[in-house]
């Protein structure tokens, strides 16, 4: 199996295609690395593609008309997203970027349709995915848009140490790098008030971070959520 094809096979949506349909798809796909910072779609530049993000992190992110960016969604490897002609893993108005450098396995609209008319099962994949995406979608946009920005960061650490952390006692881990900076922009603040808030928010026993990652009280934090 050549790096490509093995790579394919390590992404969850395609855990349980045969290897003969993955060579279709490696077939019509390429492989590309993505370098930390690029923007992967624009509302401007529409593109009609689907991206599987083989390796790296990728922020789905919207900009209202102040031109605050407001975060909707981190995806991490395994994850899918883009859109074709009949089927959209975003929107219209999502921004992507990548926040990582990563590895995107990109299948262009001819080819990705052509295959999904012949593979029914992997069309249930995708609407599941795409289900899935919409509740987490609107429940963190929702929550970042109404929120004030102490509700916000602890809102958003706590999602991604769901997404990404490993649990001890009543502390979760958040597996990747955020700098002040990264939560301000996620959130449509400052970083000088992100900074003061995560601050306190240290004081108060909330999170803490090690030279790495960040990590949250699990239990107090929902607690916190849920009296504010």
């Amino acid at each position: 199996m050549d790096s490509k094809l093995m790579l394919l096979s390590q992404i969850s949506l395609f855990d349980e295609l045969p290897i003969d349909e993955l060579k279709i798809i490696d077939e019509a796909s390429h492989m590309k690395p993505i370098k930390k910072g690029t923007k992967i779609l624009d509302p401007l530049s529409p593109v009609q593609s689907l991206f599987l993000l083989k390796q790296g992190q990728v922020r789905l992110y919207r900009i209202n008309s102040e031109g605050k960016e407001f975060t909707v969604d981190i995806l991490f490897d395994g994850n899918v997203f883009g859109e074709t002609s009949t089927l959209s893993l975003t929107d219209d108005n999502i921004y992507a970027e990548a926040m990582t450098d990563s590895h995107l396995c990109i299948l262009g609209k001819e080819e990705f349709e052509n295959f999904l008319e012949k593979n029914p099962k992997l069309a249930l994949k995708f609407i599941n995915i795409l289900s899935s995406r919409l509740k987490e979608t609107y429940s963190m946009s929702e929550k970042l848009a109404l929120g004030d920005v102490r509700y916000r960061i602890l809102y958003l650490l706590l999602k991604l140490s769901e997404k990404t952390g490993k649990r001890k006692d009543q502390w979760q881990s958040i597996e990747m790098k955020l700098t002040h900076l990264d939560i301000a922009n996620m959130i449509g603040s400052t970083r000088e008030t992100t900074s003061a808030i995560i601050s306190q928010l240290k004081k108060e026993g909330l999170i803490k971070k090690n030279v790495r990652f960040f990590s949250i009280n699990v239990d107090l934090a929902n607690k916190t959520l849920h009296e504010m």
